[in-house]
């Protein structure tokens, strides 16, 4: 179990010498009609945790919001039409992702048919990958696509987990350290099961994270964890030391957690929203 004592690692520091390429690049497909919010979160929380430089891969009707509420990024724009991407825009997709130390995909991204050969080319990217969301709905109806990556990450919700899994939520939450542990060996990725007390499994071993409040318990904030684990990520990948996934959830998730306490303390227990947490992120970071 970390405290806020253990977050003393070598990720949070950083030479005066220092540019943006030292500490990698997060490149992000999310968002859909109607939640686009949910990309600017993921975007923003990742630039919040230290990414040096983020894409967002987007749909070409949410470039201009994409653009307003996440200004620190740049977008690789998917053409559309008709609410649908065209067939051949996947190069743009694979161009992006080939320059990522790590990506993340799955937060507002919706289920239509038309983002499965997206979905099919982050499973097949060199980078890690962090699943959420709808990623995480359209792989519990994929089992082609298994399994992922070890270097991957799936964040379920208990929802999220009873579908991935075909239990119920009763069933996963009876006993979330083995429900963690069958989602690690049915999809093969490092896992963050979402929770008050969030278990997390790694190739490294397993751990507990119970930083955080229930302030938290509001849309979005699953969205930030997702940008804040894809930038730890990221980071240890262009550091070139060997990447310590477990190390970057407890980090993440620790971050996350203390982000939220912190937003508490500002806006009390019911007002905190998640654009809240991510403008705590980087100084409960530099606190420690």
């Amino acid at each position: 179990v970390l405290t806020r004592a253990h977050l003393q690692d070598p990720m949070f520091r950083r030479s005066p010498i220092c540019h943006k390429g030292d500490f990698g690049r997060v490149v992000i497909l999310c968002g859909s009609r109607g939640m686009a919010g949910a990309a600017a979160l993921c975007a923003n929380a990742a630039m919040r945790a230290g990414a040096g430089l983020t894409t967002i891969i987007c749909r070409e009707s949410l470039l201009p919001i994409l653009q307003t509420l996440a200004p620190g990024a740049t977008c690789a724009v998917l053409p559309e039409k008709d609410g649908l991407i065209l067939s051949g825009t996947l190069p743009v997709a694979r161009r992006a992702l080939e320059m990522a130390d790590a990506a993340c995909i799955g937060c507002g991204l919706g289920q239509a048919p038309d983002v499965l050969p997206l979905l099919r080319l982050f499973r097949e990217a060199a980078c890690p990958v962090v699943w959420d969301a709808d990623a995480l709905n359209l792989l519990a109806r994929t089992d082609d696509m298994l399994p992922l990556k070890e270097a991957d990450v799936i964040t379920p919700h208990p929802g999220e987990a009873a579908r991935l899994l075909g239990m119920t939520v009763a069933d996963v939450t009876a006993d979330a350290v083995a429900s963690a542990a069958l989602l690690r060996e049915k999809y093969g990725a490092s896992v963050v099961l979402k929770g008050a007390a969030s278990v997390l499994m790694a190739p490294q071993g397993a751990a507990l994270n119970v930083l955080g409040t229930p302030a938290m318990g509001k849309g979005g904030s699953g969205d930030a964890l997702t940008g804040v684990l894809c930038a730890l990520l990221a980071e240890q990948e262009r550091s070139g030391q060997p990447v310590d996934v477990l190390a970057a959830l407890q980090a993440g998730c620790g971050l996350h957690g203390l982000a939220g306490c912190a937003a508490e303390e500002r806006y009390g227990l019911r007002g905190v929203l998640a654009t809240d947490l991510c403008m705590e992120l980087g100084r409960v970071a530099a606190e420690r």
